[in-house]
């Protein structure tokens, strides 16, 4: 009964401050509101780091040829935080307002389609305390947020032929990882058009070219500066050894895959069981296709947390049916599913190393002590 009680006074929480401040500017307020203690169970960055750093250099003029960068090809991010004059390092508060506005985008989408209001606090909850969000916060410079944000938006879209396309080319120019969900786009693709004919032309000139302007683009990019994570840094190594990524990563593949959601894994599961139970099993190959294509990445990179983040859309996939149904009494249960996922440490894995994320107190009392 408390349960109940609970979720009704959050639908009159949402319901009231909508009514203040209106659904659009509630939405940023609940985003912002829920990255504030997210950066306090995971540090939030203050510089930053590895790749991150390349992003930041990138963003202090994301188009000067005088010095090479790794990372030249994405460019996306770096951009807007130049035009935003959030330059150099100040790229941690562009990619911060990108993952509020993900959040923002999740709040507005569940609003929409849930049934009760409370839905769309219990939607950024789960995504804001997972590593969609928590890495962002954690590694400074990470412009993975960007990415979500597209992924979100092209699913969310996809009726929009030419909006669906535009977004893709953006996602491509951020990283072009999202290049293995194109069969997962594909099929939701096959959804939305008419005749397979039309679809075959949609996808082949829609798809087609894109990814021609985007290999236009590589190609000006290159002939001005060196670029090296190109596409021969990635298939070379296979010429000679087709598994050498997955042997960088495979014994951590699993918990690469458990640290995305954690204990939250158990709704897709609950969705997906369900979903077959009641015979809508497109909507569960929708989802197996999905983090399938997000595993595919690992044939050619190994930093597992990260690269298997890309599949998150099937937490939202999912919450869209537990939402709708509410079986297994879906609501009684998803907050002390959410408490009991707080208490698990945030891990993150690349390659074989794995790392404990530490809260702010804790990050703060270990530079105390060292």
């Amino acid at each position: 009964m408390q349960i109940r009680i609970s979720y009704n006074w959050l639908d009159g929480l949402v319901t009231r401050g909508e009514a203040r401040y209106g659904r659009w500017l509630f939405s940023a307020i609940v985003s912002v509101l829920f990255i504030l203690p997210a950066a306090i169970y995971v540090r939030p960055a203050t510089r930053c780091v590895v790749h991150g750093a390349m992003y930041a250099s990138m963003a202090k003029d994301p188009f000067n040829f005088a010095t090479d960068n790794p990372l030249a090809f994405r460019v996306l991010t770096p951009l807007i935080s130049y035009l935003l004059g959030l330059r150099g390092d100040l790229i941690i508060i562009t990619n911060l307002l990108l993952a509020a506005l993900l959040l923002a985008a999740v709040y507005l989408y569940f609003r929409a389609h849930a049934p009760r209001p409370a839905d769309a606090l219990v939607a950024v909850a789960i995504l804001t305390f997972s590593l969609v969000t928590l890495t962002t916060i954690y590694y400074g410079g990470y412009t993975d947020s960007a990415t979500y944000l597209i992924i979100f938006l092209m699913w969310h879209l996809r009726r929009r032929r030419l909006v669906f396309y535009l977004l893709f080319l953006l996602g491509l120019l951020n990283h072009e990882s999202v290049l293995f969900l194109v069969p997962w786009f594909a099929y939701l693709s096959s959804k939305v058009s008419g005749s397979k004919k039309q679809l075959f032309v949609d996808l082949i000139i829609g798809f087609g070219l894109t990814i021609v302007a985007y290999g236009l683009f590589r190609e000006w990019i290159a002939s001005h500066r060196a670029v090296g994570f190109s596409v021969d840094y990635y298939l070379k190594p296979l010429l000679h050894d087709p598994l050498v990524w997955l042997r960088k990563s495979y014994s951590f593949q699993g918990l690469g895959l458990f640290t995305v959601f954690k204990v939250l894994w158990v709704f897709p599961v609950m969705a997906a069981v369900s979903l077959w139970r009641r015979e809508e099993r497109a909507e569960v190959f929708s989802m197996g296709l999905l983090l399938a294509c997000s595993l595919s990445q690992l044939v050619v990179a190994f930093d597992s947390s990260r690269m298997l983040t890309l599949g998150f859309m099937v937490m939202v996939i999912a919450l869209r049916h537990l939402f709708l149904v509410n079986p297994y009494r879906f609501r009684e249960i998803v907050g002390w599913v959410f408490l009991a996922n707080l208490a698990v440490p945030q891990l993150y894995t690349a390659r074989n190393i794995i790392e404990v994320m530490r809260s702010l107190p804790g990050d703060l009392i270990f530079r105390f002590l060292n």
